[in-house]
């Protein structure tokens, strides 16, 4: 049966020993993949993993990708007229109104990549509430922008499975996607 506290304590052993983060010695970002049935659960664990992290000395940075997302969608000002068309508009179109605000101009890889990129040495960041990028983006947009910018440990938390060394299954609905180029933990 699989555990999320097995796969945390593997990453865990990673972050701690940078030398072997995979065998393509990429930046250290790690997907912590989990069933996406267990995302309450992953969540009720982030206290007590966020408390493990500072015990082995690192500061965190919990970053919640919905919060950008949100922040984003509620800055466009758009929102309200959105709300007013819901009722006449189908899913296809609110969601491509919400991905033109999120990719114009990668407004919303870009934030991400600020928050990464301005993090301090010696602190992991934890990327969390990826299910929220469906149907707008793949996890992998956001680590083609952060490629060689990364110098401190980042995790992001992916609902999906692994598919091999490189693949994800995103939701487990998404066919995989083979072209991750960093370690992929948990989620067999």
């Amino acid at each position: 049966m699989y555990s999320l506290d097995n796969a945390f304590n593997e990453l865990i052993d990673k972050i701690r020993d940078p030398d072997a983060l995979n065998p393509a010695k990429s930046d250290p970002v790690f997907y912590f993949a989990y069933p996406p049935e267990l995302m309450l659960d992953l969540k009720k664990h982030l206290p007590r993993w966020t408390s493990r992290l500072r015990e082995a000395d690192f500061d965190v940075r919990r970053v919640s990708l919905a919060d950008i997302l949100w922040d984003m969608v509620d800055k466009s000002g758009r929102w309200d007229l959105w709300l007013e068309l819901e009722a006449e508009a189908d899913a296809d179109q609110i969601n491509e109104a919400v991905r033109d605000v999120l990719r114009q101009g990668d407004a919303f890889v870009d934030r991400v990549a600020e928050v990464v990129e301005s993090t301090p040495e010696d602190t992991v960041v934890l990327l969390t509430e990826a299910e929220l990028l469906h149907p707008y983006f793949r996890t992998r947009t956001i680590e083609s922008r952060l490629h060689d910018k990364v110098k401190t440990p980042t995790v992001i938390f992916y609902p999906g499975r692994r598919s091999g060394q490189y693949g994800l299954h995103f939701l487990d609905f998404y066919p995989v996607d083979g072209n991750y180029r960093s370690t992929l933990l948990g989620g067999l």
